[in-house]
């Protein structure tokens, strides 16, 4: 059963911590790993986009000129899609981009992810993730002690509050909670960073 260290605010190793190996030691895919991530994505877009036709273009109520005698091609509308500012022919409509993910491969996605972090040794476990005020110093203070550079992401098994406020005014570090991690951004950040609860709840939660 692979086992991650354990260590305190000072950086200082204090015990460890066993994981399941069907979540920490199994056999990765790629594909199954950007499959999860182009998911992700897609349902991170707002599909606000949207171009009139020309039913929806201002104007061209009138016809431009009689339908017949004038020697030229018959037209009803200036507004029509092959005349300039007329309407778009299929463009782009608001729409949603997410679509569904089985949910066993979520989870075989999310074991292989971090499967991944755990054999580059980007996971670092604390006692406790408490700080001694909700400020943004303090948590600056506790990745700096651990050395931790580049991004930073950090599960917060409590939720709390005053942990996510006093990190989100610092670059490169995100915090999330509950149902809230992913494929996406565990690839993305550097490190995870969580406490002894954290890692056993994950263990537990994706077996």
């Amino acid at each position: 059963m692979p086992t991650i260290p354990v260590r305190d605010h000072d950086n200082k190793p204090v015990g460890e911590v066993d994981v399941a190996p069907q979540v920490f030691d199994r056999n990765v895919r790629r594909s199954l790993l950007h499959e999860a991530v182009v998911r992700h994505r897609a349902g991170l877009r707002q599909g606000t986009h949207a171009t009139k036709d020309r039913g929806a273009v201002s104007g061209g109520g009138r016809k431009p000129w009689r339908q017949k005698g004038t020697g030229r091609a018959r037209v009803g509308s200036s507004r029509n899609p092959i005349w300039r500012h007329g309407g778009i022919v299929f463009g782009p409509q608001p729409r949603d981009y997410s679509y569904r993910f089985g949910r066993t491969k979520q989870r075989h996605a999310l074991q292989m992810a971090l499967t991944v972090k755990q054999r580059d040794e980007q996971i670092v476990v604390l006692d406790s993730l408490e700080i001694a005020a909700p400020k943004t110093k303090e948590v600056a203070k506790m990745i700096a002690g651990l050395k931790l550079q580049g991004r930073v992401l950090i599960y917060d098994p409590d939720s709390s509050e005053q942990l996510a406020r006093a990190a989100r005014n610092i670059p490169g570090v995100t915090v999330i909670s509950g149902y809230g991690l992913n494929v996406y951004d565990l690839l993305l950040h550097d490190w995870l960073l969580t406490s002894k609860v954290g890692i056993e709840r994950i263990s537990e939660a994706l077996q």
